[in-house]
């Protein structure tokens, strides 16, 4: 995983981004040196070691090239604590506008008083 520990290290300083972009696929994680969003590289790791800890109270975007995985790291950032999930399975050499693949959406129930 790449593009995390800045996000680690912007919440003990007490911030914390408004989005994050996790994607499962090549893509530049120096999004920090530019005040560019937050963004994380999983592609190539084994979701087992996927830790998203960081993602407490966070809202998350999560693309993945396999369904699988999409729905794997979907689940894993609601476990993790994540505020709210958007994810889906981006479908290789398809448009954007004709893709048909699998699309999850979360967001934390609040406790009414």
């Amino acid at each position: 995983m790449k593009g995390h520990i800045e996000i680690i290290k912007a919440r003990d300083e007490g911030k914390k981004p408004q989005f994050v972009f996790i994607n499962d696929y090549p893509c530049k994680t120096d999004w920090f040196e530019w005040g560019e969003h937050a963004t994380v590289c999983t592609h190539g790791d084994m979701l087992s070691s996927l830790d998203f800890r960081f993602l407490i109270d966070l809202d998350v975007s999560i693309s993945a090239l396999t369904e699988a995985r999409a729905k794997a790291m979907f689940e894993k950032a609601k476990e993790a604590g994540a505020n709210a999930v958007a994810a889906c399975h981006v479908q290789g050499g398809i448009h954007p506008m004709d893709q048909t693949g699998w699309t999850g959406l979360w967001h934390k129930e609040v406790a009414h008083a």
